[in-house]
């Protein structure tokens, strides 16, 4: 955990340097009531590990390349106008936003899922706008009529949030575009975390040979106490005993 740690750390400075060409989302037409969702935006926007107080979210999970998913956003799109004001109804492009992807456990595009009280409900029906509204209109449809229920997964950590940016990254044009750039950089974390791996052994090692020396004194001091016949202590006592008798003498 620790090597995967040093290996992700010295690349996230550079992604901002590097990411300056992600694949692009989809375009929705212009006035569209559709909400659209980022990995930086999708837990604050949806509250969805909180509880939903933003209320009910019916988010598409698709991908630019997915046909069926292009065949249905202009009918997503009509759904949102269509639930303005009482269902949030939201996509989020898993190419360019990894990490939600991720979270979500997403294998199918499209996916659909009702978010509402840190639940989900995966909807399997038709995707026609009058089933789609039926399913969104009340938690008593949804709750019966979704293909699987379950809980919201929590927001990722730190070092899953490092790894959803270095996936943007390796699916960016930029890879493609600067190879040569990519590959320093990614060389010079690994030399980076050989280097810092390198110096944790040293410092172990050290430790390791000086717990072993004050071991080895601390015997031989034991062993030299039983070959004289008494303890430490008490040969101490006895020279202060020896030094009294020799200072009343003297007086």
């Amino acid at each position: 955990m620790l090597a995967t740690k040093l290996f992700v750390l010295p690349i996230i400075p550079l992604l901002g340097i590097l990411c300056n060409s992600i694949t692009e989302a989809h375009e929705f037409r212009q006035g569209s009531k559709l909400r659209i969702l980022t990995d930086e935006t999708f837990e604050h926007d949806t509250q969805a590990s909180t509880g939903s107080t933003t209320g009910p979210w019916f988010v598409m999970f698709y991908a630019p390349w997915c046909g069926h998913c292009q065949k249905l956003l202009p009918t997503w799109e009509d759904l949102a106008d269509e639930m303005y004001g009482r269902v949030n109804v939201a996509a989020v492009d898993v190419m360019a936003n990894t990490e939600v992807g991720s979270r979500f456990t997403i294998k199918r595009l499209p996916t659909l899922y009702m978010i509402n009280q840190s639940k989900i409900y995966r909807y399997g029906g038709q995707r026609t706008l009058e089933a789609l509204s039926k399913f969104a209109s009340s938690p008593e449809v949804y709750a019966t009529e979704a293909t699987e229920a379950m809980d919201v997964p929590p927001p990722p950590s730190g070092l899953k949030h490092a790894w959803a940016q270095v996936e943007r990254l390796i699916q960016s044009k930029f890879v493609t575009d600067h190879p040569i750039i990519v590959a320093l950089c990614f060389s010079g974390s690994m030399f980076l975390l050989m280097a810092i791996s390198a110096y944790a052994l040293f410092l172990c090692t050290n430790v390791s040979d000086a717990d072993a020396e004050a071991e080895l004194r601390r015997q031989l001091k034991v062993e030299k106490n039983k070959q004289s016949g008494a303890p430490a202590e008490e040969r101490t006592e006895g020279k202060a005993s020896d030094d009294v008798s020799e200072s009343k003498k003297e007086k």
